[in-house]
């Protein structure tokens, strides 16, 4: 639900800035999301007792030394004002996927069962990036599997090769040709 609700946020936010500002915007969000990770800052933001004008002065001076254009100074205070100040890290998580669509970036992730050189990931990248007419970033993960996927979410891309899988189209193709 809060993932809906910050992406309603981050929508309007883009119809109104640039996306230079839109980066800029990003790293303050980065910041607010890391401190949201911290107990006492999220205690602060839920408390009954500290008003909002107090909660909007704190992440502005204290957390963002009063580094935000005025539209995010607005931005913060509509979020304050609608009692969403618990939506920081969604809020980033948005806006990131946000910047890589209109940057045509995307994060691959590509599971093998032992690790390649950085040459090799970047090669794969590179081709991929053809392919798909988009800039990946190729992330490995190494499991315990006999094969090797790269999946692009953001995209809907899966593409895999098992040895079982092979094995068993080869096996059925011969019982076919009888």
């Amino acid at each position: 639900m809060k993932d809906l609700i910050a992406k309603r946020y981050i929508k309007a936010l883009a119809v109104s800035v640039s996306q230079s500002q839109l980066e800029e915007i990003a790293l303050l969000l980065a910041k607010l999301a890391e401190a949201s990770a911290v107990l006492k800052f999220r205690d602060i933001m839920e408390s009954p007792y500290v008003s909002t004008t107090q909660k909007v002065a704190f992440i502005l001076k204290d957390i963002l030394d009063n580094s935000g254009n005025i539209k995010f100074v607005n931005f913060i205070k509509v979020l304050a004002e609608h009692k969403r100040l618990d939506l920081f890290e969604g809020l980033y998580r948005e806006l990131s996927l946000y910047l890589a669509i209109l940057n045509k970036e995307y994060i691959a992730q590509l599971i093998v069962n032992e690790g390649y050189e950085d040459s090799v990931l970047k090669e794969i990248e590179s081709k991929f990036s053809k392919k798909f007419g988009v800039n990946l970033l190729l992330k490995q993960k190494i499991m315990a599997n006999i094969g090797i996927k790269l999946v692009v979410e953001d995209l809907g891309i899966e593409v895999s090769f098992s040895k079982e899988r092979f094995i068993s189209d080869l096996r059925n193709h011969i019982l076919k040709a009888f």
